[in-house]
């Protein structure tokens, strides 16, 4: 399966207020879509320190952090 697999049925199961059977579907969705809210949020109401915010937890490294963890996933959802 790929690291996508089970999204759409996840953001179902999220939107209808059912955390543990999007979580089941899939694992990353849940992490992700708060790690996006969040993101989205510190945009809006951090004012001047979205720069340094951006820069430390949605900059390079985090895309690096981010592409490792859904590998790492891919690999163990198919062991």
């Amino acid at each position: 399966m790929c690291p996508g697999c089970g999204s759409q049925r996840a953001i179902h199961q999220f939107l209808h207020g059912q955390l543990g059977a999007a979580f089941q579907l899939n694992a990353m969705f849940i992490p992700a879509t708060f790690y996006a809210i969040a993101g989205y949020s510190l945009a809006i109401f951090s004012g001047a320190n979205w720069p340094a915010i951006r820069k430390r937890w949605y900059g390079k490294e985090a895309a690096w952090v981010a592409l490792i963890l859904i590998f790492g996933f891919w690999i163990g959802r198919n062991l």
